[in-house]
């Protein structure tokens, strides 16, 4: 079991945490070169939808050059495993909601900005898209060294813009205005741990937004696996925001002009990636959920404790093994 620590600042990390539980490096990856039977398909949830849904998008990437190539199934079950250099994985066919491959992925971890998923959906639940709110000045708080969208306090702006500042950016200023703009800080956080547990994920607990390093702070790769699933079936809107590489807000009168760069650089480098989340922290090290598409198939992977400017490297490599599984090659040329 996991005991939240003491009352840490309301925003600040409350430095490097260690995770709750002793996590080795994965040693099976590289010898299991048979999955045996794929988990069952997790029952469906029936919760509210998004209450501004919108279907979800197919990637914006550009087509293949080559058709894919289809092989026997038989043939992609005997595929090795790739060597993989993380502390969680979790590998899931999106089109069946079927795991494909898990590794020590029902372990608690630091989530850092994977958290942010939560806090979207959160405020799409409480707030909807199109509400403007204020930034508040405990902005001002953060860390010196967090991911910001840039903005300022007393700034008016929507949840829309503010949602493009959390995935793209990352911003901490967008998760904690979000958090702020309709109730209670303290009461956002309490239906962000409600989402988890309607969600039936038991190694989940938040204590803020952002994602920021906090003891009693934590999720798993299996559990986020199945949030995104959610977010990826329920908020069309969320999935559109995280697939889009960059946008521009012109300044108005209640705010600067924001360009924001999706920090995810496999929206770039590896074809058919159309999401998710990136993240970062001291204590979760590389952390990524990523979403793609290929040959008519569609995978999502979450990869935790990946050491420091390894992750985007080392998910290219899980997406091609589960597709290899699923009988679609080879890569697309990067266009």
């Amino acid at each position: 079991m996991l005991i939240a620590a003491g009352a840490c600042s309301a925003l600040a990390s409350a430095g490097p945490i260690q995770p709750v539980e002793a996590v080795q490096p994965p040693d099976e990856i590289a010898a299991v070169t048979d999955l045996g039977p794929l988990e069952p398909r997790p029952p469906r949830l029936h919760l509210p939808p998004d209450p501004t849904p919108s279907p979800t998008p197919a990637p914006t990437m550009a087509a293949p050059a080559t058709a894919p190539v289809r092989v026997a199934v038989a043939a992609a079950r005997a595929i090795p495993l790739p060597v993989i250099d993380a502390q969680e994985i979790a590998l899931v066919n999106l089109d069946t909601g079927r795991f494909l491959w898990q590794s020590h992925a029902v372990m608690a971890w630091a989530p850092a900005s994977l958290t942010k998923i939560f806090t979207a959906m959160v405020a799409v639940d409480v707030l909807g898209m199109s509400a403007t709110v204020a930034v508040p000045s405990s902005i001002t708080q953060l860390p010196g060294d967090s991911t910001l969208m840039g903005l300022s306090p007393g700034e008016r702006v929507t949840v829309r813009e503010l949602l493009y500042g959390v995935f793209l950016k990352s911003g901490n200023d967008a998760a904690e205005t979000l958090a702020t703009a309709a109730t209670s800080r303290a009461t956002f956080i309490a239906d962000m741990n409600a989402k988890a547990a309607r969600l039936g994920l038991r190694i989940t607990h938040f204590l803020n937004p952002t994602g920021l390093d906090q003891p009693g702070h934590y999720s798993s790769a299996h559990d986020l696996a199945i949030a995104a699933m959610y977010l990826e079936s329920h908020y069309g809107s969320l999935v559109t925001i995280a697939a889009t590489p960059s946008i521009t807000f012109p300044a108005t009168a209640s705010h600067k002009a924001f360009n924001l760069v999706s920090l995810d650089k496999l929206l770039w480098t590896y074809p058919g990636t159309y999401g998710l989340k990136t993240g970062w922290t001291d204590a979760a090290l590389g952390c990524l959920i990523t979403t793609s598409s290929r040959g008519g198939h569609r995978l999502l992977a979450v990869m935790l404790g990946a050491p420091a400017g390894t992750a985007y490297a080392q998910m290219p490599k899980l997406l091609d093994y589960g597709f290899q599984l699923l009988g679609v090659l080879p890569r697309p040329p990067v266009p």
